[in-house]
């Protein structure tokens, strides 16, 4: 439920937007902003939020996440203007940085088998899809029949919810006694935000400004320099926020980059969307949630009845790929920016059923694959990737779409498709067929060289 709450809240404001706009009186790039506070602060903050999740529990972590997401949600409710609104929402986003990690901890707390935990992680992303799906629908209804102020105070009651049923039911995992990385979180928080600064200003100065460009090369080069630092401090055997033994090891960068991709282009086309049905086609807010149906349904039924049965046949290396061959296919036919809707339905449908078998997939690559004491480190980092992913997709493809309303929509798809096969073929290369520990191999059948190492166990 705590992950539905924070997937719905990324989505159910695209919705809103454009009433948000006409109330606040907010600009092009204000708009952008509101939307990306969330994620930016979201994604800056997982590492050290998932540290703080092994020194205080991730049970503990999970209910303090809750609780300060709910205050920010009744802040935003009550914003009378766009600077206090987008201060709410980094408020929602630090709430959300809390909350993320905790899921995954639990669930590779509780389910040690490898078939359990695909079924367990296919059942989490399933019931996280359900906030994906509800969320364009109910907060087009409720903008048009209440107002967009009653998104925010919709988070209340489910918080609730999930909070009592956390405290009741789920025991705390063993906690770990780990330091902070000031200078890498400094780092990582200066370098994200220069760059999506310049995203999103560029829609209002264009990329010639010099601000623009100098923020952008900023931001870029921080994040260069972070990742350079994080793998010379850990080598020198301090604690950072990305340990070399989660970054070094090739199937977890292929599972990072895999949830990078999948936000990158889930946000961004959702934000190029909405502003197409608003704008150019002049849909409502309610009528764009149910024009937004068949991306949201088709996403989460392949999750729920193909993900796991996929994935358990052939591995995450396939699911990945295939998934995001899948979604490339979809975003094709998306880029056709005046095809009429049952062609942009087709398109949804056909991009949201790869979404379904790489999202499990990716989840299940960097929680298999990452050192047993990095687990929730591991959990923490496909986490920012995603996020990261969202608020620079959104940043992009948003400004894009802004900035060129006749062409935006071929440019921007083109760009998610190329990061989609960019990622399948990534994922070929770096991800084994086989998961370690597991007993089977595509179609059930057993590896011929481990069927050799149980017979020679079996003789001694």
């Amino acid at each position: 439920m705590g992950t539905a709450l924070i997937i719905m809240e990324a989505n159910v404001v695209n919705v809103a937007m454009p009433a948000i706009r006409t109330d606040l009186r907010a600009g092009s790039a204000g708009a952008l902003w509101i939307i990306d506070a969330y994620t930016l602060v979201f994604a800056a903050l997982l590492l050290s939020a998932g540290r703080l999740g092994d020194r205080i529990g991730a049970r503990r972590a999970y209910v303090a996440g809750l609780g300060l997401f709910t205050a920010a949600s009744i802040v935003c409710s009550l914003a009378p203007a766009t600077g206090p609104l987008t201060l709410g929402r980094a408020c929602q986003g630090l709430g959300a940085a809390l909350l993320a990690p905790a899921p995954l901890t639990l669930i590779t707390h509780t389910f040690t088998t490898p078939a359990e935990r695909t079924r367990a992680v296919a059942t989490w992303v399933s019931v996280g899809g359900a906030g994906f799906m509800i969320g364009p629908f109910v907060g087009g209804l409720l903008v048009d029949t209440i107002g967009w102020r009653s998104v925010f105070l919709l988070n209340v009651p489910v918080a609730a919810g999930a909070g009592w049923l956390v405290i009741r039911n789920v025991s705390e995992v063993p906690l770990r006694r780990v330091s902070f990385d000031i200078g890498g979180q400094v780092i990582v928080v200066g370098g994200l935000a220069a760059t999506v600064w310049a995203l999103v200003e560029s829609s209002a100065a264009g990329w010639h400004d010099p601000a623009v460009l100098t923020a952008l090369i900023g931001g870029c080069a921080a994040l260069v320099v972070f990742i350079a630092t994080q793998l010379r401090w850990s080598r020198r055997g301090r604690e950072v926020l990305l340990p070399r033994a989660v970054i070094a090891a090739r199937p977890v960068l292929a599972g990072l980059l895999g949830g990078a991709t999948y936000n990158f282009t889930l946000y961004g086309m959702l934000i190029v969307y909405t502003l197409g049905f608003q704008q150019s086609r002049g849909y409502s807010a309610f009528q764009t949630g149910m024009a937004f149906l068949p991306l949201t349904v088709a996403a989460t039924l392949t999750a729920i009845f193909l993900g796991a049965r996929f994935i358990t046949a052939f591995g995450p290396r396939a699911g990945l790929a295939t998934g995001m061959i899948l979604s490339a296919t979809g975003l094709a036919f998306l880029a056709i920016a005046s095809a009429p809707y049952p062609l942009v339905a087709v398109g949804f449908c056909v991009f949201s059923a790869g979404m379904g078998l790489s999202a499990p997939a990716q989840t299940l690559t960097v929680m298999t694959f990452a050192p047993d004491q990095h687990k929730n480190m591991g959990s923490s980092a496909l986490n920012t990737a995603r996020q990261t992913g969202g608020v620079i997709g959104v940043a992009l493809l948003g400004a894009i779409a802004t900035a060129h309303p006749a062409t935006g929509t071929p440019i921007t798809m083109g760009i998610a498709i190329g990061a989609c096969v960019i990622t399948a073929a990534t994922a070929l290369r770096f991800i084994p067929p086989e998961i370690p520990g597991s007993r089977t191999r595509r179609a059930g059948r057993p590896h011929p060289e481990r069927i050799l190492r149980d017979r020679r166990k079996c003789d001694k």
